[in-house]
């Protein structure tokens, strides 16, 4: 009997601690903030989760790809080089002066052509220019029965595009060969005596003035050419006589 007691009273114990350790789960289990971090917890590990299979999935793009880039837009050196010497010439090609004196003043040589004037009909003229004021101008011309030639000096003044200028010269008319053509000639008409124009030789020497304007290209490609229209005034040494005469024509300074 007394062991059936101590029996009973053990299972009794053991009944109670039963139902107070399943009592405590089911309250810890019931806990507000327990389930709360318990939630909180699971929601981050999901979270994390799926960051790293992203980054696991993610494309990576390989280094040779990012070389190709690089390779595609670098500029090799002899781009830069072929750029400067373009940029070079075309600053050679598009001289600037500041007046017309600078002009001539670099610009030493020039060469042209003109219609009338101290050459008659047609002439070539080349200009040496010492200074940038003043040079000296060489010239060969022909007209209707006859040839010329000039020295002449020359003043160019201070001016932008438009600039005055006066020359001073020497110029003959001569012909050794005869002809008739030579009454096409109004100047030769006038200054020939009768015999000369009937023989066709001859040669005749005028000191010559001019007041002249030129129209000078200072900047771009074209500087240096000119273009001017010129009063010239012939003195006939052997006649004395004073003849009236006009020129235009054309000079590139280089």
């Amino acid at each position: 009997m007394k062991t059936i007691g101590t029996v009973g009273i053990l299972g009794a114990f053991l009944l109670l601690g039963a139902m107070s350790s399943a009592q405590a789960t089911v309250v810890l289990g019931s806990d507000p903030k327990s389930i709360s971090s318990k939630a909180r917890s699971i929601e981050k590990e999901y979270v994390q989760g799926l960051q790293e299979k992203r980054v696991e999935h993610s494309p990576v793009a390989p280094v040779m790809e990012v070389q190709e880039v690089e390779t595609i837009y670098a500029v090799p050196t002899h781009s830069v080089e072929t750029v400067e010497a373009v940029n070079s010439d075309s600053a050679v090609s598009t001289s600037s002066y500041m007046s017309t004196l600078q002009m001539r003043d670099q610009l030493k040589v020039g060469a042209g052509m003109a219609v009338g004037g101290a050459l008659g009909v047609l002439g070539i003229n080349m200009e040496l220019n010492f200074e940038d004021a003043d040079g000296v101008v060489i010239g060969f011309g022909t007209g209707p029965g006859y040839n010329s030639v000039q020295l002449a000096w020359k003043h160019a003044f201070e001016g932008d595009y438009l600039a005055p200028y006066i020359t001073a010269g020497y110029s003959r008319w001569y012909n050794s060969h005869g002809g008739e053509e030579i009454k096409n000639s109004d100047i030769l008409d006038r200054v020939l005596t009768r015999e000369e124009k009937e023989s066709g030789r001859f040669g005749t020497d005028f000191l010559n003035a001019t007041l002249g304007l030129q129209y000078n290209q200072l900047s771009g490609p074209l500087a240096g050419l000119s273009f001017y229209g010129e009063l010239v005034t012939m003195w006939e040494v052997k006649r004395s006589m004073l003849l009236p005469n006009g020129s235009a024509g054309v000079v590139y300074y280089f």
